[in-house]
C-alpha cells in the first residue's frame, strides 16, 4: 500500500469537517480519499512546534516516515480584529513558516491551507456559515445581533461565528456532529448509527458549494503530488 497524506488541523471541529468533506468527495467520485488521507487535530495551533509534531513533520518531509509521504497543515487564517499577532491570512501564513523555519524545518508553502479559502481572513466557521443551506436561520441570528448591539450595556460577543454556527446546527439537531462525535469508523465509512445524521447534514451544509473549490483543489493537488 502506498504511503498516505497526513493533515494536521487545529481542533476537533476542523477534523470533523474535513472528515465530512472528504467523505462527500469520495461518494461523489471526485477522487479517492479514504486511502489517501489521515486527519489529526493537534488540539491547538501552538502545539505544532512541539517536539512530538516537529519530529514527525521532519521525517515525512525527508521521506523517512513509514506511513506518510506528505504532510499538510490546515489552520484558520483568523480575523485581524481578534488582536492576535498572527491573525489574518498573510500574517498567519508567515507565522507558520517562520516558526517552523526557526526549528530548522523548511515547510512547503503549497502544503498549507488556511480557512476559509486560502486567501482571505477568517476561519472554518466563516466558511461554514457561507455554505449553510438554510440562510433564514442565519438571518435570524444576525437580526438578534443587530438588536442587542443597540442596547445600552452591549459588549462585543467573543467567538461570535462559532456561536452562530453552533446555534444553526443545534436548531437542526446536529450540534454534536460538529463538536463531539466522530461519525467515521477506522475504514473511513460512516458508522451505522450516524448515517441518518450524516444524510441530514448534507442537506444543511452545501458541500457542493463553489466556496469549497479552493479546498477541493488543494486536496486534489495533494493527492496528485503524492502519486508522483
Amino acid at each position: 500500500m502506498s504511503k498516505k497524506i497526513l493533515i494536521y488541523t487545529e481542533g476537533k471541529s476542523d477534523r470533523n469537517f474535513l472528515g465530512w468533506y472528504l467523505n462527500f468527495l469520495e461518494c461523489k467520485n471526485h477522487f479517492e480519499c479514504k486511502n489517501h488521507f489521515d486527519v489529526f487535530d493537534i488540539e491547538g495551533k501552538d502545539k505544532l512546534i512541539s517536539d512530538e509534531f516537529l519530529e514527525k513533520i521532519d521525517k515525512i518531509l525527508n521521506n523517512k516516515h513509514k506511513t506518510y509521504k506528505q504532510v499538510c497543515i490546515i489552520f484558520d487564517a483568523d480575523k485581524k480584529e481578534s488582536q492576535e499577532s498572527d491573525a489574518g491570512f498573510d500574517n498567519k501564513l508567515e507565522h507558520i513558516c517562520k516558526e517552523l523555519k526557526e526549528k530548522r524545518i523548511d515547510f512547503p508553502r503549497e502544503q498549507i491551507f488556511l480557512f476559509p479559502n486560502n486567501q482571505d481572513d477568517g476561519d472554518l466557521e466563516t466558511l461554514l456559515l457561507e455554505i449553510a443551506n438554510h440562510k433564514e436561520f442565519i438571518n435570524c441570528f444576525e437580526s438578534y445581533l443587530d438588536c442587542i448591539k443597540k442596547k445600552e450595556h452591549y459588549k462585543p460577543i467573543k467567538n461570535i461565528r462559532k456561536n452562530m454556527l453552533y446555534a444553526y446546527l443545534e436548531a437542526l439537531g446536529l450540534e454534536d456532529l460538529y463538536t463531539k462525535k466522530n461519525i467515521f469508523d477506522t475504514e473511513g465509512k460512516v458508522k451505522d448509527q450516524y448515517k441518518g445524521d450524516y444524510e441530514k447534514l448534507q442537506g444543511v451544509i452545501g458541500f457542493d458549494s463553489k466556496s469549497l473549490v479552493p479546498l477541493k483543489n488543494f486536496l486534489e493537488r495533494s493527492v496528485e503530488n503524492n502519486q508522483k
